[in-house]
């Protein structure tokens, strides 16, 4: 069975009891990510913008960081209401609330791989033993599914 499916309304979402305790937990993962300077997620977060200006990057997060944290913030919200909706049976998402859905996953996927490594790594193509890479895997099919119904849901240039 598809979590997503494309509808007339939207993305209808089909999540099973593990699979939304599962992805309750980004919001925990994401609460901490890119606030220490230590976190190897910090520079995948907040890229270097100007890579020749240090200076001229440190300007931009600077005046960035705000909107950026409100952002991700709404984001997170928002998708933790959509869990605790589709925990009572199957929901319908919006185009923003399916863009919040992308995005927060996608995010949670960069944290997790940044810690992992597998920016330089890459993934095994091998058996996953780590926990939290079969995680970073598992957001990824999640994350495909659902762009991939969302592609269907877009007009056709006209």
């Amino acid at each position: 069975m598809s979590r997503f499916r494309a509808t007339a309304d939207g993305i209808a979402v089909t999540l099973m009891g593990p699979e939304i305790a599962i992805l309750a937990r980004l919001g925990g993962l994401l609460g901490s990510a890119g606030l220490d300077e230590g976190d190897p997620a910090t520079s995948r977060l907040r890229p270097d913008i100007y890579p020749a200006d240090g200076q001229a990057s440190r300007d931009f997060n600077r005046l960035a960081d705000k909107e950026r944290v409100e952002a991700r913030s709404a984001d997170r919200e928002a998708f933790s209401r959509g869990l605790d909706d589709a925990s009572t049976g199957s929901i319908v998402l919006g185009p923003d609330d399916a863009a919040v859905w992308a995005r927060v996953i996608g995010e949670a996927r960069i944290v997790l791989a940044a810690r992992k490594g597998l920016f330089d790594a890459g993934l095994p193509e091998e058996k996953v033993d780590d926990p939290e890479v079969a995680f970073v895997m598992f957001l990824g099919v999640v994350q495909e599914e659902l762009v991939s119904q969302m592609l269907l849901t877009m007009e056709e240039p006209k």
